[in-house]
């Protein structure tokens, strides 16, 4: 009975919660329907592939280095499948510069936010104009931003007139509400499992690929990196492991398709193995290296009851895994786990902490980061720029929604996928922000200690050193060969947002097989750090502004609205 009766309140508690529940609201500017883009180009491909584009940055649109070119528009695999795209040459090499692909996680959220929240090559201003980002990824390499799967951001699978339903966030047809606009119309159910999604997003990275020669004869290189967040740490993972057998098979001849060099995988602040990480969150709760104790001891021994009782998280978890998920009691038993974990060992956290989700030190209705970029991408100019004539929404609840009901956040195979990664030699680069909560880091090493592969021990006995960037150390992290584990110092879920140039060094290391820590030592089979056996550092406690350049309530608004974006906390969602 306690437990059900914390489950209800939680639920409640968490629809007005900060950073947890509110749904995705248009921006007042963004309720009208978006004109037809004007000028756009199309390209054919080898395999008949239709990309529609248009080039953002010659209307001012983001990226304006000067012979710096991109692309935004459209990948159409079938009449109903259109996926949205932007990319970026890189600023420095575009023909010998590898190829990354960024994906934000969710499920259901926009790879948008890492374009412009964190790595992208411009950030959004308080007055809706954009200024060019100094430690954009693209720095180093070319950057491919997909929205996916269909119905996330931009992509549709058909275009549709209506308005979002105030409670669900589902798409209503005859609903001339308030955000009365243009839609994406897709059957959510279609791809509901991240390995569903791998499929699909690999159909189209192979689409964009074999038109990439019409699109930019500039960009010549193979090497591929795929890097990723939150949610990431299933897509990630199974993703790359997706497409590197794929490879494969394209290698051998038994497949047909763009041929690539699988270089890395990164995961920032990932949710990788729900059984391994949901103890670290009453731990990091009430015993981080910030010094803050979000919640009581009452507080804590209940979830922890709740983690290890009989038929608690973990009994779910555990039965959830032998079950058949391909039927739809195997995926009810898996959704019901999965409620179990997130109500009432994850989920107390936003009922009683009063702390920031995805920033400890942060009260929990701080806007960080703050949400100027849909605003920005709904006006109608910025929309032509980029070929669409869709409202903008960074989350659609249906994916979210959809891949509840089949229990994939608690599914176990990604652990294993990144152990076949590292078995085939690719490097496999886990960093985490040291001040969020919802992915927090203490689970993100219990994650990288239990990865079962080859040189597993030598990686577990290796020490922490300083990761260093310019003479000042940015965290700790622990690295054997082609895996690394780091720890950032003061930063919380969008690892590029706070320390942009420190998360900048870190990617150009692991793309140029160099080490971590010093950027100097090139990565060797048995390149080893030296130092602690565990991340000691501490940071006291300085509470931060409530507001971090925001300066309205839209901002604050747009802070409340965050939790359906990267990872969904709640059975209710």
């Amino acid at each position: 009975m306690l437990t059900q009766l914390l489950r209800s309140a939680a639920a409640a508690a968490l629809l007005s919660a900060p950073g947890a529940s509110a749904f995705l609201k248009l921006p007042l500017n963004a309720r009208q329907i978006p004109a037809n883009a004007t000028d756009v180009k199309t390209i054919v491909s080898p395999t008949n592939v239709t990309i529609r584009y248009k080039e953002p940055g010659k209307d001012g649109v983001c990226e304006t280095t000067p012979g710096v070119n991109s692309y935004s528009g459209y990948i159409d695999l079938a009449p109903d499948a259109h996926t949205y795209f932007w990319f970026f040459e890189s600023r420095r090499d575009p023909a010998n510069d590898p190829i990354t692909l960024w994906l934000n996680g969710g499920p259901g959220s926009d790879s948008m936010i890492g374009l412009f929240q964190e790595l992208g090559p411009c950030n959004i201003t308080a007055n809706l104009t954009s200024s060019l980002n100094p430690h954009a990824w693209n720095e180093v390499s070319n950057l491919l931003f997909l929205s996916q799967p269909l119905g996330v951001g931009f992509s549709y699978s058909e275009e549709g007139i209506g308005s979002l339903n105030n409670v669900t966030g589902s798409f209503e047809p005859d609903n001339k509400g308030s955000d009365y606009g243009r839609y994406p119309v897709i059957n959510a159910s279609a791809i509901d499992t991240t390995d569903l999604a791998a499929a699909a997003a690999y159909h189209v990275l192979q689409g964009f690929l074999s038109a990439l020669p019409s699109l930019d004869s500039e960009v010549k290189s193979k090497d591929f990196n795929l890097w990723t967040e939150s949610y990431g740490g299933h897509y990630g993972p199974a993703f790359y492991n997706y497409f590197y057998e794929q490879n494969q098979a394209i290698a051998n001849g038994s497949a047909s398709g763009i041929e690539l060099n699988f270089n890395s995988l990164g995961v920032g602040n990932g949710i990788i193995d729900e059984a391994i990480q949901a103890e670290y969150y009453p731990k990091f709760a009430v015993n981080n290296t910030y010094g803050i104790k979000a919640y009581n001891d009452t507080i804590y021994d209940y979830a922890m009851l709740a983690l290890n009782m009989p038929n608690g998280c973990l009994d779910l978890l555990s039965y959830c895994r032998q079950s058949d998920r391909s039927t739809l009691s195997g995926k009810a038993l898996c959704s019901e786990a999965q409620s179990m974990c997130r109500d009432n060992v994850e989920g107390v956290y936003y009922n009683f902490g009063e702390r920031g989700t995805y920033d400890i030190r942060h009260p929990s209705d701080d806007p960080t980061p703050p949400e100027y970029f849909p605003d920005y991408l709904n006006q109608g100019w910025v929309q032509n720029a980029l070929g669409v004539n869709l409202n903008y929404t960074e989350a659609n609840n249906d994916v979210y929604y959809a891949f509840q009901q089949t229990g994939d956040f608690i599914y176990e195979y990604f652990l294993e996928d990144l152990e076949d990664l590292l078995a085939a030699g690719v490097r496999v680069a886990l960093f985490y922000g040291d001040a969020d909560y919802i992915c927090n880091w203490f689970g993100g090493e219990a994650v990288s200690l239990a990865v079962d592969y080859a040189h597993a021990d030598a990686f577990r006995a290796a020490g922490y050193a300083p990761f260093v960037v310019d003479g000042a150390e940015y965290g700790e992290v622990r690295q054997y060969g082609n895996f690394s584990f780091l720890r950032i110092y003061e930063a919380g879920h969008e690892v590029p947002f706070y320390q942009p140039e420190a998360a900048l060094a870190m990617f150009n290391r692991t793309i140029f097989h160099f080490d971590i820590a010093t950027g100097t030592e090139p990565v060797t089979a048995d390149l080893e750090t030296e130092g602690g056996a565990e991340a000691t550092h501490t940071e006291p406690f300085v509470p931060l502004p409530s507001e971090t350049g925001s300066g309205s309530s839209a901002d604050a608004a747009g802070a409340l609205a965050r939790g359906k974006k990267r990872l969904p906390m709640l059975q209710g969602w």
